[in-house]
């Protein structure tokens, strides 16, 4: 169930959310801070959540905060936390809050006083070496399509020892099928502990037939807690029938709402008949839309005389065009 790069169902998700945020939506803006900030690509994240906090969203001005303690910016995260709750108090009245310096038309923009404040200050920063500014324009000019800017300006920055940048550019080489460059630009930032980085690593090598070494960096990604990664390492030891490990790779995700990790979990304990268990999960995955898990946990509900639930559950499903859900209910004559 693994791709290359994203699922299709996450590349649809991210091409949504960005979309939605380019349109102005503050929630998807925030969602995609979100995103960013979970794959630990900073400017990215601060970029779009400011923008929702323009909006008058604390929970954005929040994680803007954490983000600047995370790096030890605390002047930055005083004043964003002390932003958050203003607009915790007040978020009906976003004209109050134009005194933090927000700037809408640059995408390489940082306020806060210690950092390049537009384009051209970060082009100056950049060309006197300025690190993180090279990797500033890298995102600025492959958020604006043109990748042959950003890989100019992610390469230097690499050259520099930044590891988001080489992350980025692996996924540029890696989309544009020059695998061996993506395998070294990941290698060098799995090898400093990048999580993604890891998991995108161990997909390749699974493709290349190297599945020790794919296992063994998959594994340091899931403990590191990576959702994607937990998902890879438990359907790898699926496939090689170490069930038990499987499972805990599965729960550790599944824990955390992935709906695919919930969905193959009820069925790995089904096989092992464990039905109790099953349910709970098919429930979980059923509950966030899952067609397939909707009819499973139908066909239990139904083995234990629960009529109602069960007929709620195929109807479920077959209202999102499950073949096998629709039949059921043709036969007994129910509509969905």
């Amino acid at each position: 169930m693994a791709a290359m790069e994203l699922h299709s169902k996450e590349k649809l998700d991210m091409d949504r959310l960005l979309r939605q945020a380019k349109r102005g939506e503050a929630e998807a803006q925030l969602a995609l801070g979100e995103v960013y900030r979970n794959f630990k690509d900073y400017w990215r994240a601060i970029y779009w959540l400011k923008k929702a906090a323009k909006q008058g969203s604390a929970e954005a001005g929040l994680a803007v905060a954490d983000i600047y303690r995370s790096q030890n910016k605390h002047k930055k995260a005083e004043k964003w936390y002390s932003l958050a709750e203003q607009l915790g108090l007040d978020a009906t009245e976003p004209g109050d809050h134009d005194q933090y310096d927000y700037d809408e038309n640059s995408s390489v923009h940082d306020s806060s006083g210690d950092g390049p404040e537009s384009f051209e200050d970060c082009e100056v920063a950049a060309a006197e070496g300025d690190v993180e500014a090279m990797y500033r324009l890298g995102t600025y000019y492959e958020d604006q399509n043109n990748t042959q800017m950003a890989v100019h300006w992610y390469d230097l920055a690499v050259v520099e020892g930044h590891i988001q940048a080489a992350f980025n550019l692996a996924l540029i080489y890696s989309k544009a099928g020059q695998r061996k460059y993506a395998l070294e630009l990941f290698k060098l930032a799995a090898e400093e502990g990048h999580d993604q980085s890891q998991y995108r690593l161990s997909l390749l090598l699974t493709a290349e037939g190297e599945r020790d070494e794919a296992k063994k960096w998959c594994e340091m990604a899931a403990r590191q807690g990576l959702i994607s990664a937990q998902f890879q390492m438990a359907a790898l030891l699926e496939e090689e029938q170490y069930f038990d490990q499987a499972i805990e790779w599965y729960i550790a995700a599944a824990s955390q709402g992935d709906i695919d990790s919930q969905y193959n979990l009820a069925n790995l304990l089904a096989y092992k008949g464990d039905r109790e268990e099953a349910m709970r999960w098919y429930q979980a995955a059923a509950e966030q839309g899952d067609a397939m898990a909707q009819h499973n946990y139908a066909i239990l509900l139904h083995q234990e005389g629960r009529i109602e639930e069960a007929l709620t559950m195929y109807k479920a499903a077959a209202r999102q065009g499950l073949d096998v859900s629709q039949q059921v209910l043709q036969r007994i004559e129910e509509t969905w």
